[in-house]
């Protein structure tokens, strides 16, 4: 059955862990030499104890917190204090069984150690020696401190040196080639620092980056990024879904945005360091809307005229602006457009003198008075004629 150990919801077993630790240190054992008090074993009368620290055997970490003791007894034998793994014992939660403190002993010379393959197996006995002495009646004597150590420091120095040694033969390599300029970097990416130049011409897709529920406001990566529908990005342009987006610098700490929606609505803004500016709209065909008709006066009418226009579609009260209007009399050869002045009686000129455009909520509503213009006076219309309106809108959003 295929285990994982680095995985998510999956347990990292201790014998992989201890093959990872016992392969990375080289199969080597030792106390660590800079934590506590390095498990020294020292002895008085029949006594041996160990103090605090840590030790890794065969890739498995141990810690003696405090300190601990062992009786060596008092006949005559060599001896040997070992700290003895045995995986074929088990542990339970409250007990810890695989490891413990043994004194081993024999009469005629120092006892061999115990060292199975406890990493390939993840079973058998391994004994890691710490001290060695001899026992009497009278109490111990020829002791050895047995320890060996493992220096990180040293570990990682030589780990060091060997990047070093590698990362020295790459420089060579990159500065034999002539003025750097004739190598590629074929991996799966790679930064490039100063001016790229391309003279054949540049070919692939750039394939942007996704956003999702990203602040655009804190968005001041250069580059090109785009969103799909359904996203939660803030402080885009109101109403914006699907887009696409230019995050150019325009300064030290000063950055422009360019965002256009899928509908090719162009929307742009900057920042002046430490704020953004409001959205601006770069209004397309769709935005602008041109109103054309004609429009009566009946003879001596003095009241308001009027004539209700329906609104382009996608235009309505909240975001429609009247830029331009102008009527024009139909009557006779009269050509000129009507916006207001003085005129004199050769000219004739009739027509809605002052007239508005409202907006109201439901129609566009063009009104004005009938009136006739001449050197002296004003005269209230006294004959039926027709003009020609021309209403410009905007839609702002």
């Amino acid at each position: 059955m295929l285990k994982g150990h680095v995985f998510s919801k999956q347990i990292f077993g201790n014998p992989i862990f201890a093959l990872f630790v016992n392969t990375f240190l080289s199969g080597e054992n030792g106390v660590s030499n800079n934590y506590k008090n390095g498990m020294k074993p020292t002895y008085s009368g029949s006594t041996v104890s160990i103090d605090s620290g840590a030790v890794c055997i065969q890739g498995r970490f141990l810690e003696e917190d405090t300190s601990s003791s062992v009786q060596a007894g008092t006949n005559s034998a060599y001896c040997k204090l070992v700290i003895e793994i045995d995986l074929d014992k088990q542990n339970t939660e409250s007990e810890f069984n695989q490891v413990s403190y043994k004194i081993i002993t024999s009469t005629s010379g120092y006892p061999a150690l115990t060292q199975t393959n406890i990493v390939k197996n993840n079973s058998g006995i391994y004994q890691y020696e710490l001290a060695r002495f001899k026992t009497t009646a009278s109490g111990i004597t020829d002791f050895q401190d047995m320890r060996t150590y493992l220096d990180f420091d040293s570990i990682f120095d030589e780990i060091r040196a060997n990047y070093n040694t590698v990362l020295e033969e790459l420089q060579q390599s990159l500065a034999d080639v002539k003025d750097g300029s004739d190598y590629l970097l074929k991996s799966a990416g790679g930064a490039v620092e100063g001016e790229i130049k391309a003279n054949g011409g540049l070919s692939g897709e750039l394939i942007p980056t996704m956003l999702l529920n990203e602040n655009l406001n804190e968005l001041k990566t250069t580059g090109f990024y785009y969103a799909y529908g359904g996203n939660t990005v803030s402080n885009k342009p109101t109403g914006i879904n699907n887009f696409s987006l230019l995050v150019t610098r325009t300064g030290n700490t000063a950055y422009s945005q360019i965002l256009v929606d899928d509908k090719g609505n162009i929307f742009s803004r900057t920042s002046n360091g430490s704020s953004w500016y409001e959205w601006l709209e770069y209004f397309s065909d769709k935005s602008i809307a041109i109103l054309t008709g004609t429009i009566t006066v009946s003879g001596n009418d003095t009241s308001q005229v009027t004539k209700t226009i329906s609104y382009p579609t996608g235009f309505n009260k909240e975001n429609t602006v009247v830029i331009a209007a102008q009527t024009r009399n139909k009557n006779g050869s009269l050509q000129g457009w009507m916006h207001g002045g003085v005129y004199g009686a050769a000219d004739v000129l009739q027509g809605l003198n002052s007239f508005k455009v409202l907006l109201d909520d439901d129609n566009i509503v063009l009104a004005g008075k009938a009136i006739l213009l001449d050197d002296n006076q004003v005269h209230i219309y006294d004959l039926s004629a027709s003009y020609d309106y021309k209403i410009v809108l905007l839609k702002t959003n």
